[in-house]
């Protein structure tokens, strides 16, 4: 069963921003609503709320490098962040985005398209195609594994219902 794409307007940021510059460790032990209020807020304001209001954002790379703590990875899911697009990203973020219900797809081709804030996009998730307009950019393909953890919410709703399924096949 193939994931429906996102959709939605994006948020460009630069490489190599920090997940200390996504969200700084003082901010950390919020509650994720409170999180989502201070997610990439180092970075000038309109950055915040823009990436509080678009659903995606394309972020160039080793986006996410540094500490490996979860909570950036919280805080853009909180923010209503549903995907991350370009890289490479730093590793420890791309599976504590994953886990964390957000996709997070390779496609350093579309950093330096010319998209802009604002501008629509189309991501396919199992094919890894990125559509932008007339222009079509081809991605890593995520594998059904993490398909199903993005779909599920997180790593942990992904287990919950494995367990919950199993329960209901014993007899």
């Amino acid at each position: 069963m193939a994931a429906e794409p996102i959709k939605g307007e994006v948020t460009v940021v630069g490489g190599f921003v920090s997940a200390d510059i996504v969200l700084p460790a003082r901010y950390s032990f919020l509650p994720p609503g409170e999180m989502a209020e201070h997610v990439l807020g180092e970075l000038p304001a309109e950055v915040n709320q823009s990436v509080r209001s678009r659903p995606i954002i394309v972020a160039g790379e080793a986006f996410g490098y540094g500490t490996g703590r979860e909570s950036p990875a919280r805080a853009l899911r909180a923010a209503g962040v549903k995907a991350i697009v370009g890289g490479p990203f730093a590793r420890m973020f791309f599976r504590n985005v994953i886990n964390n219900g957000v996709l997070a797809l390779d496609c350093p081709e579309i950093v330096d398209s010319g998209i802009a804030n604002g501008d629509a996009i189309e991501i396919d998730a199992a094919s890894g195609i990125i559509r932008w307009g007339n222009r079509v950019f081809r991605g890593m393909p995520a594998p059904d594994i993490i398909q199903r953890i993005v779909a599920s919410g997180s790593l942990i709703d992904y287990g919950r219902a494995i367990v919950a399924a199993a329960a209901r096949s014993i007899p």
